[in-house]
């Protein structure tokens, strides 16, 4: 006789497996998978993992933009410690040979709260044709098993993610019309998008990869400094992260587009005036042709603030427009953009750059 109930998940509680009974109908239980046929709810058994929350079986595949960046697992967590295990939303999605389909995250959680045991959804899948098939297919079934899922529902940077995944590793032809089948019939993208914004998506992952690759030299910040430390373009007073710094200018390095990174970046060169400031710039995004824009718009809000500061002193000392008192900005700005990292794949230009760790002026960006 399979077990019911279990002791866990905040303070003294008991998970019981029956107060699933009649919560969803099959139906409803199998709008969480494209493929599986619901078999019922059992216990999963986390010492399998040996107390490994970054178990590579528990690592998200391409369906999230942020990929396992985050701490959602340890948010999860601290619920499930503070309040316990909650029935509302659909438990995480399991095979019949206890291979996780849907609901990583929250078995992350489960693993870093302590727990020994979560209660899975099992679903019964037909046999995958070869690799690259199976790899697609679990991209559609990690998207469609976020559909009404309160916490972190499937979303448009989601299915570009799964879009660029299935085109450059799961063998879907780069090509306009076998990813919109993609993305309309395996991902469903009407269950999360709107179906006007779907021709978009489309054209989207179709610039995010060239020639099989992603289009785009994807880096994190500190792939950056340690590309700077090794580039000649890097002026010899230039201080990065982790140097200490007499005489010589602090360099800034942030990610563009990011509204939130703009306004980082300012509080920076604020904090330095009237020293001058260095600033690198790198991209997280996807789609080439929106890379420069970005940039453009970055520094933009960072000229703007600039100019701003003069208006805010000028506004208060001739509030009534009577004072001869009128100050502009210099000419000159206390801020050098040495360039940005040459991410693009396949272009001849930043591809020799990259081998020699240079950088690329914004101007001459394309």
């Amino acid at each position: 006789m399979s077990v019911t109930r279990q002791r866990g998940f905040g303070p003294d509680q008991v998970v019981d497996l029956d107060r699933y009974k009649g919560r969803w109908t099959n139906e409803e239980c199998e709008r969480h998978t494209k493929r599986g046929r619901f078999l019922g709810f059992r216990f999963l058994d986390l010492s399998k993992y040996g107390g490994d929350y970054l178990h590579e079986e528990l690592l998200n595949i391409a369906i999230r933009a942020d990929g396992n960046k985050g701490n959602a697992d340890h948010v999860i967590a601290a619920s499930y410690k503070k309040i316990g295990w909650s029935y509302d939303p659909f438990p995480p999605i399991v095979d019949l040979k206890g291979n996780v389909k849907d609901g990583r995250t929250r078995i992350r959680a489960a693993i870093i709260a302590g727990e020994t045991f979560i209660v899975v959804a099992v679903f019964e899948y037909p046999d995958e044709e070869d690799e690259d098939t199976a790899y697609v297919h679990s991209l559609s079934e990690g998207l469609i098993g976020n559909d009404d899922l309160v916490s972190r529902p499937t979303k448009y940077k989601d299915l570009l993610e799964a879009g660029i995944a299935a085109t450059t590793t799961g063998n879907i032809p780069h090509e306009k019309t076998a990813i919109t089948e993609l993305v309309f019939n395996e991902f469903e993208a009407e269950r999360f998008i709107d179906v006007g914004d779907i021709p978009t998506l489309v054209d989207e992952i179709y610039e995010a990869v060239a020639d099989g690759q992603e289009a785009i030299w994807v880096v994190e910040r500190e792939d950056v400094l340690k590309y700077l430390r090794k580039s000649n373009d890097l002026p010899k007073d230039a201080c990065l992260d982790g140097d200490v710094c007499f005489g010589g200018k602090r360099v800034f390095v942030y990610a563009a587009p990011s509204n939130t990174n703009q306004g980082r970046l300012w509080g920076k060169i604020a904090n330095e005036i009237p020293e001058e400031s260095y600033i690198v710039l790198y991209t997280t995004k996807k789609i080439p042709s929106k890379i420069k824009k970005g940039y453009e718009e970055f520094m933009d809000y960072v000229e703007w603030r600039y100019k701003e500061c003069f208006e805010i002193v000028n506004r208060t000392l001739n509030p009534d427009c009577e004072s001869m008192i009128n100050i502009k900005a210099p000419k000159s700005r206390p801020w050098t953009v040495l360039g940005v990292i040459p991410q693009l794949n396949k272009d001849k230009t930043h591809e020799t750059l990259r081998r020699e760790n240079r950088l690329i002026k914004l101007e001459d960006y394309c």
